[in-house]
């Protein structure tokens, strides 16, 4: 007996119809993004594991639980790669770029990360991501939040809010950590394993904590804004009226922190936020989140070049997007219903001669009779139908039938000309665009 095989937990294969939504999502990401001046890049799936130990931090959760991390054959640790800041920044030092003046990339792909699965949260999963090099300048910030709002916008999400903090320069941390260290110390006796380790390991994190039991100690906490230094405080104005003048609103959240440790000063999310009992993400409703890291360049060997980033979570906003009820539809423009003998042979090729001028025709290979071809036609919910017989390819003319117009309807068949058909296509084809 033949051993049947799956795909890994939290691993999912990506498969008609749905695929469609990501086509959607990545088609609109490289026109947006490319007329926004963002160029693509792709970094290898793998990396040097100390890129992400040096990078994300060694405490986080991410480096010390959650990293698909091997030996090669060579005796080399290398990691999936997590997130694609770091591998962004190692390629942009490598290759050069940090001798220009300002760089913008864009990139899509995969990342992994062995973690608890949730709604829209997989071990592999997807991420969209923006990063911007080279300008320490608040309206660098805002154009690259302009980004993600816009995007957001051209692929139909409403109920979205934008939240913001500043989380200072590095200088402005080891205080703050010191007053929030000293807040929740009297309590760490109460806290739960998970977040003795938290404050043990990552103090900040313990702000966006989901535990119940620390939420009026979470509320009381030192706000950083009271540590932050006058030159960032004077950024985040600044960031904060262009945002202003932009028409994006946005909620200040003095308890946005982000997961990794190489922002600095500006951090923001985009998180789903529907009128009530709407929410398709349930708890999981930041789809967007990034932030500045003027550090990171310089601590990965690179020269003091400040930058700015976001990513987004593709397989959340698929989700919301199927729940929205978003979903393209792809139908044939045509059916062609094939006889047998040489009379399918002219079919097969005029079904090849429409697609080469750029209309979804579809045909069944198997031919048959034609009552079953007409439930083929019906169930890839093909516009138009006819059958390519003896008769029409004399006459050199087609009785085409509109599939979503009811029998007896006058309008149901029309009969077009071998010549005029790619033309009677097209305009059909444009009346009725394959995509919302």
């Amino acid at each position: 007996m033949s051993q049947k095989f799956a795909a890994p937990k939290g691993m999912n294969d990506l498969l008609p119809p749905q695929i469609e939504i990501w086509q959607v999502l990545e088609r609109t990401a490289r026109e947006l993004f490319g007329t926004w001046g963002y160029s693509e890049i792709r970094t290898p799936i793998v990396e040097d594991t100390a890129l992400f130990v040096r990078s994300v931090g060694e405490v986080t959760d991410i480096v010390s639980k959650e990293m698909y991390t091997f030996d090669d054959k060579g005796g080399r640790s290398i990691t999936m790669r997590p997130e694609n800041t770091a591998p962004a920044v190692r390629a942009y030092i490598e290759h050069g770029f940090a001798q220009q003046p300002v760089t913008r990339w864009y990139y899509l792909g995969p990342m992994f990360r062995y973690e608890r699965m949730k709604t829209g949260r997989y071990r592999q999963f997807y991420q969209l991501g923006a990063e911007a090099y080279g300008s320490a300048d608040a309206s660098q910030d805002v154009e690259n939040i302009a980004l993600a709002w816009h995007y957001l916008k051209a692929i139909g999400v409403q109920h979205v809010s934008l939240h913001l903090n500043t989380l200072g320069d590095s200088s402005d941390r080891p205080k703050y950590l010191e007053a929030l260290k000293a807040h929740f110390a009297p309590h760490v006796g109460t806290f739960s394993e998970i977040a003795k380790e938290t404050f043990e390991r990552n103090t900040m994190r313990l702000l966006d904590t989901k535990d119940e039991a620390l939420r009026s100690l979470v509320e009381s906490a030192p706000s950083l804004s009271e540590f932050v230094g006058e030159a960032a405080k004077k950024h985040f104005d600044e960031v904060k009226a262009l945002l202003t003048a932009l028409g994006i609103p946005f909620v200040i959240d003095p308890k946005l922190v982000r997961g990794l440790d190489y922002y600095t000063r500006t951090t923001f999310e985009f998180i789903y936020e529907p009128p009530a009992g709407d929410n398709a993400l349930g708890t999981a409703g930041t789809v967007c989140g990034g932030g500045r890291y003027d550090n990171l360049v310089h601590e990965l060997g690179g020269p003091e070049k400040p930058a700015v980033g976001f990513a987004m979570g593709l397989d959340r906003l698929v989700l919301l997007m199927e729940a929205l009820g978003k979903r393209p539809e792809r139908r044939p423009v045509l059916f062609v219903a094939t006889m047998e003998g040489e009379l399918k042979v002219h079919a097969v090729k005029l079904v090849t001669d429409l697609r080469a001028q750029g209309l979804s025709v579809d045909f069944d290979p198997r031919g048959g009779k034609i009552k079953r071809q007409v439930e083929r036609a019906a169930a890839v919910k093909a516009r138009h139908f006819f059958v390519y017989g003896q008769a029409e390819h004399e006459a050199r003319a087609f009785k085409i039938k509109n599939m979503d117009l009811p029998d007896g309807d006058p309008a149901k068949e029309v009969t077009v000309p071998l010549d005029a058909l790619a033309a009677w296509l097209l305009n059909a084809a444009q009346a009725a665009p394959v995509t919302p």
